[in-house]
């Protein structure tokens, strides 16, 4: 008789757990909320509100496309904390009189008239490639921004055995064995896990690319050191 291999029967018991604990999580978005009978205050809103002067201005409806478009408020504990939140936004996509921008994707959603109310700026991201991002040019007496006081208008319902099953599945999985299996088949396992790999290929895309100003014989030929390169 065959004899079982360990490591494959634990990458079925692996595959098992994940699938139930998956089942779990589907279970417990299905349960839903529940309608509190008084809401409790939770924080604070920095939000950007129309104001009723927008009637004044002929190109209304294009305010209002944009408006529906945006990000329009930043949540925060305090009123510091979304003021912190809102500066955050300010910096990194220099918001321009405090209105927030909009990327390529919502602008080309925009009919032509809002389109037209945009601005197009280039900017460096994290990772310091060129994006586009618009300016919004909305009249000044059609917004305003305010903070509003944020409440909490519904609980979410909460299964103790659910959690508890989740709870064992969560240790079963980081169990010694079990571990590394998991991490290995994790599909949100960070890109820079294997950053040794990448360094390699970035080394030889930049060998490669100072060998092009040669002729390819005599890259075969060995005329021409590859460790010069």
């Amino acid at each position: 008789m065959k004899s079982i291999n360990i490591k494959e029967q634990r990458q079925k018991e692996v595959r098992c757990l994940q699938k139930r604990q998956r089942d779990i999580w589907k279970l417990q978005r299905e349960l839903g909320y529940i309608k509190l009978k008084t809401p409790i205050r939770h924080g604070w809103y920095k939000e950007i509100v129309i104001t009723e002067k927008v009637d004044r201005y002929k190109n209304k409806a294009a305010i209002l496309e944009i408006y529906n478009e945006i990000q329009r408020s930043y949540w925060g504990r305090t009123k510091e904390e979304a003021e912190k939140k809102w500066r955050n936004k300010t910096s990194k996509y220099l918001i321009y009189k405090e209105f927030p921008t909009l990327n390529k994707k919502q602008f080309n959603s925009l009919s032509y008239k809002a389109q037209y109310m945009c601005t197009a700026f280039p900017y460096k991201n994290e990772c310091k490639k060129l994006k586009l991002r618009f300016y919004i040019r909305i009249p000044k007496g059609a917004y305003r921004i305010k903070y509003t006081r944020a409440y909490t208008t519904y609980r979410k319902r909460i299964d103790p055995e659910l959690i508890r099953t989740d709870d064992f599945i969560a240790s079963q999985l980081s169990k010694k064995g079990y571990y590394n299996i998991t991490e290995a088949v994790n599909p949100w396992k960070s890109k820079w896990d294997n950053i040794d790999g990448k360094q390699e290929k970035l080394k030889t895309k930049r060998n490669l690319k100072g060998l092009k100003k040669y002729a390819l014989k005599d890259v075969i030929n060995d005329n021409i050191s590859w460790e010069n390169h």
